[in-house]
């Protein structure tokens, strides 16, 4: 008897697995809010941007949009387009948009350059690759991603910096975007959300999975912790 609830409980985890290679091989959805994305970026942060195209994509083709600093704001924006591209599962009797983008900024000094790739080392390129897998997880996964989910597992910590320092994502509202700036109506009378991504610390994650979302936003508020990156910042968690 034991041995069949084995079976049957390695047969289950075949099957997922069997799930997620299909689904991670299968094409990319068609390309079909780009322009509705481009014209919001164009409003709401200025033409100064160019594009981290992907060459080769699976379910959804996925670019990183890079806003230069400016005067009004002093660092990079970095926003996703393609997520939206595919709607996302929402849990039946939660309100929650089905199309969702992501957000996140960095430091004037951070080395980003339109003309050549030579910048993109795992030191630098972390952030970016952060953001393409958290845009691909839920259509991964079937599931929907919004305002307080987290991406990351305590038991199963998987950094994501080259420092490992870095263990999970907090999804919240962007802090530092020009007023409505973070929603993105579509061309079939939608709206895209956009979340911003924080990267948390070990500390954190360990905190929001313990006490919930609300906690742990009272005290990265209250260190001023945005979605502007601060790659060498302190927990925000006292001891």
């Amino acid at each position: 008897m034991r041995s069949k609830r084995r079976r049957s409980a390695f047969s289950r985890f075949k099957d997922k697995a069997r799930a997620l290679d299909e689904r991670l091989r299968s094409p990319a959805a068609p390309i079909h809010n780009l322009l509705a994305i481009t014209s919001h970026i164009e409003k709401y942060f200025g033409n100064d941007f160019f594009v981290l195209d992907e060459d080769k994509s699976t379910l959804v083709h996925l670019d990183v949009n890079v806003v230069l600093p400016s005067r009004g704001r002093p660092f990079y924006t970095l926003l996703t387009s393609g997520m939206s591209d595919r709607k996302m599962r929402v849990r039946r009797g939660v309100a929650d948009s089905s199309l969702a983008e992501l957000c996140l900024c960095l430091p004037k000094e951070w080395p980003i350059n339109r003309h050549d790739m030579k910048w993109a080392t795992p030191e630098f390129f972390w952030p970016i690759s952060a953001l393409k897998r958290v845009a691909r997880y839920p259509h991964l996964h079937g599931t929907w991603l919004s305002q307080g989910h987290t991406i990351g597992s305590i038991e199963h910590p998987n950094r994501l910096d080259p420092e490992g320092r870095f263990v999970g994502l907090l999804l919240l509202e962007p802090l530092t975007f020009p007023r409505g700036a973070d929603r993105v109506p579509t061309e079939d009378g939608e709206e895209i959300r956009y979340l911003a991504a924080i990267p948390l610390l070990q500390p954190e994650l360990t905190f929001k999975l313990k006490f919930g979302t609300d906690a742990l936003e009272k005290q990265l508020t209250a260190s001023n912790v945005t979605e502007l990156l601060d790659a060498h910042r302190h927990s925000v968690i006292p001891g």
